[in-house]
Order: C-alpha cells, then sequence, then structure tokens
C-alpha cells in the first residue's frame, strides 16, 4: 500500500515520479549513511553486543518517526478527482472485486506482467552483483574493493534520480528515458567485462557508474509507471485496482530476492566453491566471472527489450481519446 499511495495522492505524473525519485534519493543515501555511521557508532557506544542493539534501537525510533509522519501528513485523493483523471466522471463503474477477479484482471494486464519480470531480474541482477564479494576476494585479490564499487553504484543512481524528473518532461514521457537508460546500463555493464578482461580496476570503476547511471531513471519513475499501469486496466476493464496492482513490487522483490539468493548457491555449489579455501579452484573462479560479469549483461538485455514494449503511457492515451470521442 506505500507504493500504490504513489497513484492517489496526485494525477500529475511529474509529481509522481519526483516522488519515486525523492524516495530512492532518500534510500540509497541512507543506505550509504548508514554504511559510513554505524561502526563509528557501535565503537562509540563500546563495541559490543550492547552497543549493536543501542544503535538499532537508534535506527527503530528514526525509522518509527519518519513513518508516522508519512501516515499522519499524506491524504489520498477522492474518488471524483481519479476519475476525472480517466477522462470520466462515470460514478456507476464497479471498483469491487474478489481475489480471483483482482487476479484475473492482473493477469489480463501486459504492463503488469512485464512490470513483474523487471523486477524479478532485478532482484537477479542485484543477486549476482551480490557475489562481488567474492569476486573481489579471490578474482581480484581483494575484498576491500567490494566497498568503493557499492559507492560506485550508489553515487550514479542518486545523480541521476534528481536529474530524472526533469529529464521525464524534457522527453515527455517516461519510455524513452527508461529505454535509452537500460540500454545505456547495458552498454556499461558490457564495457565492465571489457575493463575486467584487461585488468584495469578504475575502468571498471567507471563504466559500473555508467551502468548504474542508465538504470538509476527506472527507480525514481516505475512506481509512476506503475501508476499508469493502473490506469490501463481501468481504461481497458472499468475496475480500479491500484493497491492490488502494486503487489508486482512485493511479488516481484520477494519471488526474485528468493530465486537470485538460492542461485547464488547453487551456481557456486556447482562450481565447487569451498569458504574454507584460500585458493579456489579454475571452475569456481570461472563461475564467479560468469556470475559478476556475464549474468549481469544478459540480464539488462533482456530488461531492454522489456522495456522497448512497455508503451504503456502511449496506450492509455490512445484510450483516452477514444473515451472523449
Amino acid at each position: 500500500t506505500y507504493s500504490a499511495l504513489t497513484s492517489l495522492v496526485t494525477k500529475n505524473n511529474r509529481e509522481r515520479v519526483e516522488m519515486g525519485s525523492f524516495r530512492f534519493i532518500f534510500a540509497f543515501s541512507t543506505s550509504l549513511l548508514i554504511q559510513a555511521a554505524t561502526i563509528g557508532l557501535v565503537t562509540y557506544f563500546g563495541n559490543d553486543a550492547a552497543a549493536w542493539r543501542t544503535v538499532a534501537i537508534i535506527y527503530t525510533i528514526i525509522g518509527v518517526i519518519t513513518n508516522s509522519l508519512s501516515v499522519f501528513s499524506v491524504k489520498e485523493l477522492s474518488d471524483e478527482e481519479l476519475r476525472e483523471e480517466d477522462g470520466t466522471t462515470d460514478s456507476t463503474v464497479d471498483e469491487k472485486y474478489s481475489l480471483i477477479d483482482a487476479a484475473k484482471l492482473l493477469i489480463a494486464n501486459k504492463y503488469y506482467i512485464m512490470i513483474c519480470v523487471t523486477y524479478i531480474l532485478q532482484q537477479l541482477y542485484g543477486a549476482m552483483l551480490g557475489v562481488g564479494t567474492y569476486y573481489m576476494k579471490y578474482v581480484m585479490g581483494d575484498e576491500n574493493l567490494f566497498s568503493y564499487f557499492a559507492w560506485a553504484i550508489n553515487i550514479p543512481l542518486i545523480i541521476a534520480l534528481v536529474i530524472t524528473p526533469a529529464l521525464v518532461t524534457k522527453w515527455k514521457g517516461m519510455y524513452k528515458l527508461n529505454l535509452y537508460g537500460y540500454a545505456l546500463g547495458t552498454l556499461g555493464r558490457a564495457l565492465v567485462v571489457v575493463a575486467a578482461s584487461m585488468g584495469n580496476i578504475p575502468l571498471m570503476f567507471i563504466f559500473t557508474g555508467v551502468a548504474a547511471f542508465g538504470m538509476g531513471p527506472w527507480q525514481g519513475d516505475m512506481n509512476a509507471v506503475i501508476a499508469e499501469a493502473s490506469q490501463y486496466t481501468y481504461l481497458t476493464k472499468g475496475k480500479r485496482v491500484d493497491g492490488t496492482m502494486y503487489s508486482c513490487t512485493s511479488l516481484g522483490v520477494k519471488l526474485g530476492g528468493g530465486i537470485g539468493v538460492a542461485l547464488q548457491g547453487w551456481l557456486l555449489e556447482f562450481a565447487g566453491y569451498d569458504g574454507t579455501l584460500a585458493v579456489q579452484s579454475e571452475s569456481c573462479i570461472n563461475m564467479l566471472k560468469t556470475m559478476y560479469l556475464i549474468l549481469p549483461v544478459v540480464i539488462t538485455i533482456i530488461i531492454t527489450f522489456i522495456m522497448s514494449r512497455m508503451k504503456v503511457e502511449k496506450a492509455n492515451a490512445e484510450f483516452r481519446v477514444e473515451k472523449n470521442a
């Protein structure tokens, strides 16, 4: 329901994109802040189990306060205002539906399926990058590099999120931005492979940042895209499924995350990974290269193809013209 608020508190697509961008700007910034501050705070409070509990309690209090502000300050639009967005003031449309009806509505929406698949693939992508700790340790010989690569991802992401609303306005929609962004992300990951084959760590940093920058706009505007997908169901089926539509976020995260973690373990076990060894076998090294370098490129190629078919804004505009006619 948290994500669904994007479509229920404003009818303006630019504002929806801004909300998504600000959400992830603070999410990634907070993640970086926590990474930088946690160890220092734990040390300050005694560097023991009690210190970790104290820091956890501090973070919990901050979380409760910020989430409470959201709960008590957000106001949803009325049904009448939402109908105006769809180009209709028909108050007789039946918006009640059973769980089975909701499932049918979602499955019938091709854009919902595309978004779900994209979410799952994103989780798989994250899982493959997650083996970077092993890749840095056993392939590059320095596991501390992983934290630097994390910064090389998060900083460009934040920059991309900051400029996403302006780019959506300039390009008059999200379609081109997401498509070109992921095309750039795919190119960046491909060049990471090239840089890795050269053993050039600085270039790997640069191209990792390029890839993250290209994929950033989708993080900022995906909630607005989901809102458009929900509008597509309303315009084609006459039922509003905003809350249910946003199930693609949790479905993709849970399903993709579970598959990703399992796939990590299966592939490493298949390759003969042994955590007790200081030097891994050649088959394990090759698997780490495949997981960290090759599979992310394959995944981004598939997502780029999906983005090329994600023409939900155009479809909705055509349906609204038909309604008005």
